[in-house]
C-alpha cells in the first residue's frame, strides 16, 4: 500500500516499499529488546547483508559511502585501533558529524571499546572533567576538524592531560598490508568477540561538574526498536541530521537507526547553519529532519517556500516546542512538526507524538515497554513527579571522583508533568535544576557555584524562564547588593568556563522564599522571573 504524505491540503503519493519494521506486539516488541549485550556492530553488518552491500547508506559534506566501503573503512581502522589503543577500555571521541566520525564510533564498537563521545562546545575544564570521569587516557580528533571550528588551542590544552591521536595520522601510517588485512576481514565478517558493549554521553550533573552516562547497545537498540514500532519508515526514507552526535537524539535517531535499518542519512556538522540548512534539505530530497525548537525556528526564517517539499517528518525534542514555530511550519509549508520528550539516560526517545497519534501542547504517549508512575510533589497541585523505566533506560553514571553508580530501578526524569486519559503526556515543569538554552543542557546550581565563588558568598539562587530566541533564559537572583553582572561575567571567562554559563540578568532581592520543608522555593522564584523577564 503506498505511504501517503499530508501537505496542506494536497496529498502526495510515494510510492515506497512496506515500513522496514513491521508493527510488532508489546510481547514480540518485549522479546526483540531483550537484554542480550548485542553490538552494533554486528547489526551494521546484518544490515548490510538485508539491503544491499551496494547501497548508499551515509553521505557527508565531503562525499556519500556505500555499505560496503562503510564496512571496509572499518574493518581497516578498527584493526589499526586496537594496536594504538591496546588494553584502554574507555576512548574519548571529538569530532563533528561524518562518515569519518561513523567509522570511528563503529570501529571502536567492533573492537569492545567504549567510545565517549566529547561535547566540542564544552570550555575546557568541563572537557577536562569529562575526561577524569571517563578515566580517558587518548582522544581521537581530527586536524582537519580542529582548524575548520577553531579548536586547535582548546586540543592543544587537552593534550597536557590526554593522548591526542589524530586520525589523520593513523590515516597516513596504514600500510598495503594493513589494508589487505582489512579487506581479507570484511570479506569473511570477522567479528570481534565483545563483553563490554557500550556508549559514553556526557551530561550536566547537578554539581559542578558533568557526568557520563552508560547506555549499552541493547539500550540504544531497544529505542531504536521502540520509535520504529510507532512511526511509519521505510528504506526510501532519507534522514537530514544536522544534530551533533554528542547529543543522544543526534546519535541515537539521527545516525544509528537509519545505518541499521537501510535509510540513507546525511550527515551535517552543525544545526546552527540556518541558511545553508533549508537548501540542502532540497538537494538531498530528505523525508526526515530532526531539530530543537530554537534551530526549526532558524530554517524557517531562511527557507524558500519549495525547500521542504519532500519533507514527511520534522521531529522536535530537547526543547519545548514554540507554538509560533509549529504554527510558521504549518502555514508555510504544510508540515506539522511532530513533538517528542526525552532524556539522555533514555536513549533518549520518551514519549512521541505520531501522525496518528498527536495531540497539541503535549509530548505525545509513552513509548512501549516505557512504563512509569506519577510522583506527588510539594508545593505543585497540578500533575507530579515522572519516573520511568523501560529496555531503552541506561546502565548507570560516571561521576566525578565517584566512578559508576548504577541506575536505581526508576528512573527520576525530574520533570513535573500530567497523564491524561488517553496516554498523552503534558509536560508542566522542570523540577530537576537544569536550563535548556538552545538546546544545550546547563546546569543550574553550577551556576549559582560559580558566582558564590566569584564573590566568596552563598546567596545565589538560579532559575530559568522561557525566551522566544534562545529556548530558555538564566536569571540569577541574589541577596547580595554588591553582586556585579559585570564582574561575573568576566569572573566566567577567566576560568575558562563556556560564555552559556553566564546568567541572563542578575536580580537583587531582599529575601528568598521557602517551602515548608524549609528548602528553597524555586517554584514562586520561577514565578517571580517570569514576571520581571
Amino acid at each position: 500500500m503506498p505511504i501517503v504524505a499530508e501537505k496542506g491540503d494536497e496529498m502526495t503519493s510515494l510510492n515506497t516499499p512496506s515500513r522496514v519494521e513491521p508493527v510488532y506486539s508489546l510481547e514480540e516488541l518485549a522479546v526483540k529488546t531483550t537484554a542480550r549485550n548485542r553490538n552494533l556492530f554486528h547489526d551494521l553488518v546484518h544490515a548490510a547483508d538485508k539491503y544491499g552491500h551496494e547501497r548508499v547508506i551515509i553521505e557527508d559534506i565531503e562525499k556519500a559511502i556505500r555499505y560496503k566501503d562503510l564496512i571496509l573503512g572499518i574493518y581497516v581502522l578498527s584493526n589499526k585501533l586496537e594496536t594504538l589503543l591496546q588494553d584502554q577500555q574507555k576512548v574519548g571521541v571529538f569530532l563533528p558529524n561524518s562518515i569519518g566520525h561513523v567509522v570511528t564510533l563503529f570501529s571502536l564498537f567492533r573492537l569492545g571499546k567504549t567510545p565517549a563521545i566529547l561535547n566540542f562546545t564544552m570550555g575546557e575544564n568541563s572537557l577536562k572533567d569529562c575526561g577524569e570521569a571517563a578515566d580517558l587516557k587518548t582522544i581521537l580528533t581530527s586536524r582537519k576538524f580542529l582548524e575548520k571550528a577553531n579548536l586547535q588551542g582548546l586540543v592543544d590544552s587537552l593534550a597536557q592531560s590526554f593522548t591526542i591521536v589524530y586520525l589523520e595520522d593513523v590515516r597516513e601510517s596504514l600500510t598495503i598490508f594493513n589494508k589487505f588485512k582489512g579487506l581479507i576481514d570484511s570479506k569473511f565478517k570477522r567479528m570481534a568477540s565483545t563483553t563490554v558493549n557500550e556508549v559514553i554521553l556526557f551530561t550536566s550533573g547537578s554539581e559542578s561538574k558533568p557526568k557520563g552516562v552508560i547506555l549499552t547497545h541493547d539500550n540504544i537498540f531497544a529505542n531504536i526498536s521502540q520509535a520504529l514500532n510507532v512511526i511509519e519508515l521505510n528504506t526510501e526514507d532519507r534522514f537530514f541530521n544536522p544534530l551533533p552526535m554528542f547529543h543522544s537524539f543526534g546519535l541515537t535517531v539521527g545516525t544509528l537507526l537509519p545505518i541499521i535499518s537501510g535509510m540513507y542519512s546525511y550527515s551535517f556538522p552543525s544545526p546552527l547553519h540556518y541558511k545553508e540548512i533549508p537548501s540542502l534539505v532540497k538537494t538531498k530530497a530528505a523525508t526526515a529532519l530532526f531539530g530543537t525548537s530554537t534551530f526549526l525556528e532558524g530554517y524557517e526564517k531562511y527557507a524558500h517556500d519549495d525547500d521542504f517539499r519532500t519533507i514527511r517528518y520534522v521531529i522536535a525534542g530537547a526543547e519545548r516546542l514554540k507554538p509560533q514555530v509549529q504554527e510558521k511550519w504549518q502555514s508555510r509549508f504544510g508540515i506539522h512538526i511532530l513533538e517528542g520528550y526525552g532524556t539522555t539516560e533514555a536513549s533518549p526517545i520518551l514519549s512521541l507524538n505520531t501522525p496518528d497519534y498527536q495531540k497539541a501542547g503535549t509530548v505525545g504517549k509513552l513509548l512501549p515497554l516505557v512504563d512509569y508512575f506519577i510522583e506527588p510533589v510539594e508545593g505543585i497541585k497540578e500533575g507530579g513527579k515522572l519516573l520511568v523505566k523501560g529496555p531503552n533506560l541506561m546502565k548507570g553514571y560516571l561521576l566525578h571522583n565517584t566512578g559508576f553508580v548504577p541506575r536505581p530501578e526508576w528512573y527520576d526524569t525530574g520533570d513535573v508533568v500530567s497523564v491524561e486519559d488517553d496516554g498523552f503526556v503534558r509536560i508542566l515543569a522542570r523540577l530537576k535544576r537544569f536550563a535548556k538554552i538552545a538546546g544545550e543542557m546547563i546546569s543550574l546550581n553550577h551556576i549559582e557555584q560559580i558566582a558564590a565563588t566569584c564573590f566568596k558568598r552563598p546567596e545565589f539562587f538560579a532559575v530559568s524562564v522561557p525566551d522566544e530566541r534562545r529556548g530558555e533564559r538564566v536569571i540569577l537572583f541574589t541577596t547580595y547588593e554588591q553582586a556585579s553582572e559585570k564582574e561575573l561575567a568576566q569572573y566566567v571567562r577567566s576560568i575558562k568556563q563556556s560564555n552559556i554559563l553566564i546568567p541572563y540578568k542578575m536580580i537583587f532581592i531582599e529575601t528568598v522564599p521557602v517551602l515548608g520543608s524549609g528548602k528553597t522555593d524555586y517554584v514562586t522564584l520561577t514565578e517571580m522571573a517570569k514576571q520581571i523577564h
